[in-house]
C-alpha cells in the first residue's frame, strides 16, 4: 500500500498545435494536428502514485469528434511520444491496435513491403519473393482482441498470383485457430466477410491448403478490418494507454508526465471535441480509477464563409417578430445586425450556423412596417485593417404603420369601415374630423 500518497487524479493541462484550435480537413486534403498533454500534481498536494493513464480521442465525422476515420486519413499513423521528466520510460498501447505482420514463412519481394497490405490503395501491395508452399501462413497480429465487424482481403493482380486455395482463421492466443468458413476459399481475388455479432479476435491469418500450381509469387493487395460506415458507433475512439515500465510512477512536486500525440488526422466538421482521460492511482485505500474529460479542442475552417442570410418569415403581421438565419465563419469574425427600427447596431453570436429571433430583443415590440435587415460581418485583413462584408434581407409587413413628413394622395384618402374616423394632427389636443370630408382633384395632407 501507499499510505503517503493521494487517491486523487493528476490534473492535466493541454496545448494544441496550432494553438487552441485545429484546422478541419477538406474533401481533397487531410489536415493534421498535434496535442500536448501534461500530467502533474499541484505543488502543495500530497504525492500521487499512478499505474496507468489512458487518453481517448473521439473518432468519426461529427462536430464533437476529432479524428478523421476515413480510410485515406489512416488514423493508425498517429504518432505517440511519452515523456517523463525523471527520465523513466512508459509503454504506450494503441486501441484499436495497429496491425503487426508476423509471417516469416512468407518472404517479402524487394519493394513490396508487408505493411502495404494495410493500406486501402490497391496499387500498394505485398508480394512474396517466391512460391508459397502448402501449410504456410500469412499472420496478422492486432496487438489486443478486436471486435471485427467486417473483413476485406484482396489477392492477386489481373487474376494472376492469387493464393490458390486458403483457409481464413482467427485466434486469441496465436496457438489455437478457428476456421471462419466451413470450406476453404478457392481461386478468388477478393474475400469479404461481415460478422454479426462481431468476431472477437487478436490474430487473423491466411493458411495455404495446396501447393501453388502457377509460376509462383502470391500477392495480397488488402488485409483490412472494420472499414466503412457500418462499423461506426457514437463512442468510437482512438485510445492510447500509457503505463510506466517500472509498474508505477510516484508524482511529487517536481515530476511531470507528458504525452505528445502528433500527425492526428482531423475530421471535416467544425466544432469542439472533448478528450476522455482515465487514470489509475494507488493509495492507502487501494486502487482507484478516475475518468474525466478535457474539452476546448476547437476545430475551425480556415476559409471565410458568409452566406445564406435570410428570414424564416418573408411576410408577417403588424407587431410580429421574425427569425433570421445565416451561415458564417465563427473564427476571427464579428457580426452586427441593424434594421430600419434600430438606431444602433446589435452584436449577434458568431457560429457556423446562426439564428437570431427579434423576439429575444428586450423592449422590441415587433415589426410595424416593411423592414430591410442588414448583417455586417467584420473581419481583419493581413494588414490589420478592418473589412466589412454586408448582406441584407427584406421582410414585408401586412397593414404596416406609415410615417412621413408629408403625404400626397391623388384621388382619395379612405378610412376602412370599423377603423378610426379621425386624422390626428401633430399636437395632442388637435384633430381633424374626416367623416364627410370631400375634395375635388388632388388632396395634400401636411403633418
Amino acid at each position: 500500500m501507499h499510505p503517503t500518497t493521494s487517491d486523487a487524479p493528476l490534473p492535466v493541462t493541454s496545448q494544441t498545435t496550432p494553438p487552441t484550435r485545429f484546422m478541419v480537413s477538406t474533401p481533397t486534403e487531410v489536415r493534421r494536428g498535434s496535442i500536448f498533454l501534461t500530467f502533474a500534481k499541484p505543488a502543495a498536494a500530497p504525492n500521487v502514485t499512478c499505474t496507468g493513464i489512458s487518453v481517448s480521442l473521439p473518432r468519426g465525422g461529427a462536430a464533437t469528434d476529432l479524428v478523421n476515420d476515413e480510410p485515406r486519413a489512416n488514423y493508425m499513423l498517429i504518432d505517440d511520444y511519452p515523456r517523463d521528466s525523471t527520465g523513466a520510460t512508459w509503454s504506450v498501447l494503441r486501441l484499436p491496435a495497429a496491425p503487426v505482420p508476423t509471417a516469416p514463412e512468407w518472404g517479402e519481394a524487394p519493394g513490396h513491403e508487408f505493411a502495404n497490405i494495410f493500406d486501402p490503395r490497391d496499387d500498394l501491395y505485398y508480394k512474396t519473393d517466391g512460391l508459397v508452399p502448402k501449410d504456410s501462413a500469412l499472420v496478422v497480429d492486432y496487438g489486443v482482441g478486436q471486435d471485427i465487424v467486417n473483413l476485406d482481403i484482396g489477392t492477386g493482380i489481373d487474376h494472376r498470383y492469387k493464393v490458390q486455395m486458403l483457409r481464413l482463421q482467427s485466434s486469441m492466443d496465436g496457438l489455437i485457430w478457428d476456421d471462419l468458413d466451413t470450406d476453404p476459399v478457392q481461386d478468388t481475388s477478393r474475400i469479404e466477410r461481415v460478422f454479426d455479432p462481431p468476431l472477437h479476435a487478436r490474430f487473423l491469418r491466411i493458411l495455404t491448403v495446396v501447393d501453388p500450381s502457377n509460376e509462383g509469387y502470391a500477392v495480397v493487395r488488402r488485409f483490412l478490418i472494420n472499414q466503412g460506415a457500418q462499423t461506426r458507433s457514437d463512442d468510437d475512439t482512438v485510445t492510447f494507454v500509457c503505463t510506466p515500465d517500472e509498474g508505477e510512477a510516484v508524482f511529487d512536486g517536481s515530476r511531470e508526465f507528458t504525452l505528445i500525440l502528433s500527425n492526428i488526422p482531423v475530421n471535416q466538421t467544425p466544432g469542439a471535441a472533448t478528450l476522455g482521460i482515465k487514470q489509475t492511482v494507488i493509495a492507502d485505500g487501494g486502487e482507484d480509477h478516475h475518468t474525466t474529460s478535457l474539452d476546448g479542442f476547437e476545430k475551425a475552417d480556415s476559409a471565410f464563409v458568409f452566406e445564406n442570410f435570410s428570414s424564416e418569415q418573408t411576410r408577417v403581421g403588424n407587431g410580429e417578430h421574425v427569425t433570421l438565419h445565416w451561415t458564417g465563419s465563427p473564427e476571427n469574425t464579428e457580426y452586427h445586425l441593424s434594421w430600419d427600427d434600430r438606431t444602433e447596431r446589435i452584436s449577434v453570436p458568431a457560429a457556423r450556423d446562426c439564428s437570431f429571433d427579434t423576439a429575444d430583443l428586450p423592449g422590441f415590440a415587433g415589426l410595424s412596417r416593411t423592414t430591410t435587415f442588414v448583417l455586417d460581418a467584420q473581419t481583419t485583413n493581413s494588414s490589420a485593417q478592418t473589412v466589412h462584408h454586408y448582406q441584407s434581407t427584406t421582410v414585408t409587413v401586412t397593414d404596416p404603420d406609415i410615417e412621413a413628413t408629408s403625404l400626397t394622395a391623388t384621388g382619395r384618402i379612405a378610412v376602412r369601415e370599423g377603423g378610426t374616423d379621425t386624422f390626428l394632427a401633430r399636437s395632442d389636443d388637435a384633430s381633424t374630423q374626416a367623416l364627410t370630408t370631400r375634395a375635388e382633384g388632388d388632396v395634400t395632407v401636411i403633418a
